[in-house]
């Protein structure tokens, strides 16, 4: 019996010897094919849990249970290598750049994911075609580019900041997206942010992957990624660019022989004896369109350096824009700095900063309305309309601005009317703003256990907005100030948001079949705004002459100011788990939950969660046939949101020591609590024939509920403003549809083409006690009535003309009552909407819809051999614009403004000659410019936005200089606007009298800066 025991002991040692022999282990490197070596790469015995990942030298070593086995190499944005090991040495792999799959990979709420585990509403924009666009902001580079997205530039004066809207709009307050640069929250748009910096954009557009940012995410979040410098060698590239823009679409007014004509058949229609008897030949005939505008230049410079090694890599660039006006006295200049630098101070440690600079100046005049708002400068595009074209630039006596018609030049200087030099206003009614910005962050990620991650973030958006104005005499002016009416403004405001953001992450994959990622963190976030305003009059002629004179300790009178902080702060806690079977079958949940000070304490905390679900349908085995399907992944997700940007204190009622008195000036609601977003969204994304065609669409509802609006003002408040009550309700509905194109013909030619296009519906569901609300500027009214859309044009209706007296006399009531007994042929016939048989304030009703119901936007690139061409088109449909400039010079009236020529050529002149532009009259007895459809024009067009042609020099030509490529290029902004709209620009949304009201009324044209056809020709060098 002992044998056998110790025979099977001795078995047995043979067979622990047997395995201990049998144990490999391998070691190696893992480069590419640079021979950069590559940290972080996946190691993994094929078929096994057995794995390691290479350190940040990138070495690694893996124990074999046999000489004989398989090693797979894996490594995001790297094609996987499976390499035999049979046991002989070491084993050392070059990975080679999968170029495709890295552009799956996108960039989420506070991390990444692969774009076919994405089951939530996204688009992405690469940063190679914002560039193209040659936008000095990012936020104007950004139209077209995503659907779902609406980018308006309201005016094409420089330093405009664009309107941007995702899937409509929400709320009655601010409806801006959040923008996360680089991780760190930014106030106050784009304009700071060159488009060269930029790697790519993550629009996250419904609730699923909004809802990790909670509070602050019901318009939309933008995620702009910039550059980083790459391991290997490293790279030089400076692209410098000249471009001259001309103003488009200025009409052609009338000229001093037809002004004159048109005021003598005014004074024939009104039965007056008077007359205009100037000689026209023998009087100016100034186009002040033309006086006004000029041509302008626009320079950038950029240059960058990037590069990196194992363990660092580094971006640093620099540019610079100086952006001319075409209207004089009118610019955009910035200059910027960014540093990315991030390294490898640990195999398990990684610090790095993001950091932005810049100085930008904006110089201001008035680019739409006519100053009519407190602050706001006199439009100098609508007082070049307005001017009569008999009247000169300079005063023939003086040499001075002319103001008034100089007296001297006409029989009756009153008939050309009292509207104000453009030049002149351009000239001295001006204004600089300044703004210095600092923005970025400084970050250390951590990596232990192999699946988990660390990162903390320690984010500054600080900036410094200065402006300062001075209220001289203009040389002419019919007004002579004294000093004591001269003045300086000036004001400052500071803005800091910091944010301190902690992030822990899991992420696991079991057998590339099950794949998890959880996330957690905090983020605590506080923002301060220092306001600072000071003004002084007493400046005395030498002020009007010298700029260097015009601050405020060379007044002598009167000092103001004025100046007050406001804080506030939200803590947050957010989480975040996605699950992917086979890349087949998908999950993801989000939660946020945040405080926010803006609140009281009962309603300060808002909990918003989301969900979403994914099928890749062409993964499953019954469509293994379907050769020419990639991908077919279906969606559906559901989620809710909030909104915080509602001001800081409108649950407290706010006082004033003013006069020594204490008194309130906004009354405040204790129980003002979040606006809620909720959006549901159903979608699919399809790939076919290996990635030749590529089609998205999405279909979303999405719903604002307690929607804070604004009480109309009550005599019982005194002077207090009204206080806010969660009192709206709002809905957006429509399709997003983005549709992709590309193919190579050979080595030669390749092309990419992608159409966006976006359906929206928007309605105002409830009001407050269903109280409707009227906003007007000017002859402009728009209206908040529950069941129409907001912002909804408001007036009167018309049915053609009066074409003699008959037709007066039979536009009788039921009780035989004439409806319009002071027309006369050549007036307008407006409606009795309500039937009531007189027409009055009552009838008027809904005319037009300034919301587009479709946005459209074509991009096409061709690359032919060293040849690049691209096409970039932007439209709208289905908006309506009410052309307010139209009621005031195409309607010939006493105060002897001018018209534009298709007014001279279509208007009323007899029976029969039109029945849509009414007769010229002093009196207008008949009110025909009261307002009316007859001012509403279609918003529509097509505009070819942009096109680039670029050449690339053979590669031969330049090895011996050191360069690795040179491309010159040129391209052609706005090139052509197909529109039925006959204002000078169909792009516009508010103006700046109605500024205050933001989203409540738009689409009224009172004269806006029009945009520029510019040329730009520029080259692209790389070291």
């Amino acid at each position: 019996m002992k044998r056998y025991i110790h025979l099977i002991g001795f078995a047995m040692m043979l067979l622990c010897c047997h395995i201990s022999y049998a144990q490999v282990k391998v070691t190696g490197k893992v480069t590419d094919d640079q021979g950069t070596a590559l940290p972080g790469v996946t190691v993994v015995q094929h078929g096994t849990n057995n794995g390691t990942i290479s350190n940040t030298e990138g070495n690694y070593s893996l124990t074999l249970p046999a000489a004989d086995a398989t090693i797979d190499f894996t490594f995001i944005g790297y094609l996987l290598q499976s390499v035999p090991y049979t046991g002989s040495g070491p084993l050392n792999v070059v990975l080679k750049r999968d170029e495709v799959n890295l552009k799956d990979v996108v960039v989420v709420g506070y991390g990444t994911q692969r774009r076919n585990q994405v089951t939530g509403a996204i688009a992405t924009v690469d940063g190679a075609q914002l560039a193209k666009t040659q936008a000095v902001d990012l936020s104007t580079a950004l139209q077209g580019q995503a659907a779902g997205v609406n980018v308006t530039t309201p005016t094409g004066a420089p330093g405009t900041e664009a309107v941007v809207r995702i899937r409509g709009i929400g709320t009655f307050g601010n409806s801006n997206p959040l923008y996360i640069i680089d991780g760190v929250p930014m106030s106050g748009g784009l304009t700071s942010i060159s488009p060269n910096d930029i790697a790519s954009i993550t629009v996250l557009k419904d609730a699923a992957v909004s809802a990790i940012y909670g509070a602050r995410a019901a318009n939309g979040v933008i995620l702009v990624t910039t550059k980083t410098g790459k391991p290997g060698k490293s790279e030089i590239a400076l692209d410098v660019s000249y471009g001259i823009a001309n103003a488009t679409g200025l009409p052609k007014m009338m000229s001093t022989a037809q002004f004159i004509e048109l005021a003598n058949e005014a004074f024939k229609n009104d039965g007056s004896a008077t007359r205009n008897e100037d000689d026209p030949s023998k009087l100016p005939n100034t186009y002040w369109l033309d006086e006004l505008f000029r041509q302008a230049g626009t320079q950038r410079y950029n240059l960058s350096f990037s590069g990196g090694s194992d363990k660092t890599s580094y971006y640093v660039a620099g540019n610079l824009v100086n952006q001319q006006g075409t209207i004089p006295n009118s610019g955009f200049k910035r200059y910027g700095v960014r540093s990315n630098i991030s390294s490898d101070v640990k195999s398990w440690l990684r610090i790095g900063e993001n950091l932005n600079i810049t100085y930008d100046q904006t110089q201001a005049i008035g680019a739409s309305g006519d100053g009519g708002r407190p602050g706001s400068l006199p439009g100098v595009v609508r007082y070049a309309l307005i001017r009569p074209n008999a009247i000169p630039v300079y005063d023939p006596q003086t040499k001075l601005y002319t103001d008034l018609p100089p007296a001297g030049l006409y029989k009756s200087p009153l008939l050309y009317g009292d509207g104000k030099n453009p030049l002149a206003i351009a000239d001295y009614r001006n204004r600089t703003n300044s703004k210095y910005r600092l923005l970025g962050n400084i970050y250390a990620e951590a990596r232990f256990l192999k699946d988990f991650k660390l990162r903390s973030d320690f984010g500054l958006d600080f900036y410094t907005l200065e402006q300062q104005q001075y209220n001289g005499q203009i040389p002419g002016d019919r007004t002579t100030l004294t000093s004591k009416d001269k003045s300086v403004d000036k004001y400052r405001n500071r803005y800091s948001t910091m944010n301190w953001t902690n992030v822990l992450s899991y992420a696991h994959n079991w057998n590339n079949t099950h794949d998890v990622t959880v996330t957690a963190g905090t983020e605590f976030i506080t923002a301060k705004v220092d306001y600072l305003s000071a003004s002084r009059n007493g400046y005395d002629n030498r002020a009007d002459m010298n700029p260097s004179l015009r601050y405020l300790t060379y007044g002598s009178g009167l000092q103001f100011g004025d100046g007050n902080l406001e804080e506030s702060a939200l803590m947050s806690y957010f989480g975040r788990a996605t699950y992917s079977y086979k890349n087949k079958y998908l999950a993801s949940v989000n939660f946020r939950a945040d405080a926010s000070s803006r609140f009281s304490a009962e309603n300060r905390t808002g909990y918003f969660p989301s969900f979403s679900l994914g099928w890749n349908l062409a993964r499953e085995t019954f469509m293994e046939h379907v050769t020419w399907l990639d991908d077919f992944k279906i969606r559906g997700s559901w989620g809710r949101l909030g909104n915080q940007e509602i001001g800081l204190y409108p649950f407290a009622t706010l006082y004033s020591t003013a006069n020594s008195v204490l008194e309130p000036i906004t009354k405040g609601n204790p129980d003002v609590k979040w606006e809620t977003t909720e959006q549901s969204n159903i979608g699919f994304d399809a790939s076919l024939r290996k990635g030749m065609f590529n089609i998205s669409v999405d279909y979303f509802n999405k719903k604002s509920y307690d929607v804070l609006i604004q009480l109309p003002v009550s005599y019982t408040n005194g002077d207090a403003a009204p206080p806010y009550v969660n009192g709206a309700k709002l809905s957006n509905k429509g399709w997003d549809i983005t549709l992709n194109y590309k193919q190579a013909s050979g080595k030669d030619l390749s092309w990419d083409i992608t159409a966006n296009i976006t359906q929206l519906h928007n309605k105002v569901i409830s009001l407050y006690k269903s109280k409707e609300q009227l906003f007007s500027s000017g002859s402009g009214k728009t209206l908040l009535r529950e069941g129409e859309t907001i912002s909804a044009l408001y007036g009167y209706k018309t049915n053609g003309l009066f074409q003699n007296e008959n037709e007066i006399q039979d536009y009788k009531n039921k009780d035989g009552e004439l409806y319009q007994a002071n027309a006369k042929p050549g007036d307008i016939r407006f409606v009795d909407v309500n039937n009531d048989g007189k027409i009055d304030d009552a009838d008027r009703t809904i005319i037009g819809n300034p919301n587009p119901k479709m946005l459209y936007s074509l991009s096409a690139g061709v690359n032919y051999k060293n040849f690049d061409l691209t096409l970039f088109f932007n439209g709208v449909y289905g908006n309506e614009i009410y052309n307010e400039v139209n009621n005031i010079i195409n309607s010939f009236d006493a105060r002897g403004f001018n018209s534009k020529e298709d007014f001279y050529n279509t208007r009323w002149h007899g029976e029969g000659t039109s029945n849509s532009t009414p007769r010229v009259t002093f009196q207008d007895p008949n009110n025909n410019r009261r307002n009316s459809d007859r001012y509403i024009e279609s918003g529509s067009y097509l505009r070819l936005k942009n096109v680039v042609l670029g050449y690339t020099l053979p590669i031969s030509l330049l090895k011996h200089a050191g360069i690795s490529s040179t491309r010159f290029y040129a391209s052609a902004q706005n090139l052509f606007t197909i529109t039925k709209y006959t204002g000078m620009d169909p792009e516009l949304y508010t103006n700046d009298n109605l500024a205050n009201y933001g989203d409540l009324a738009v689409g009224i044209d009172m004269g806006t800066y029009p945009p520029s056809r510019t040329f730009t020709f520029g080259v692209q060098v790389n070291f």
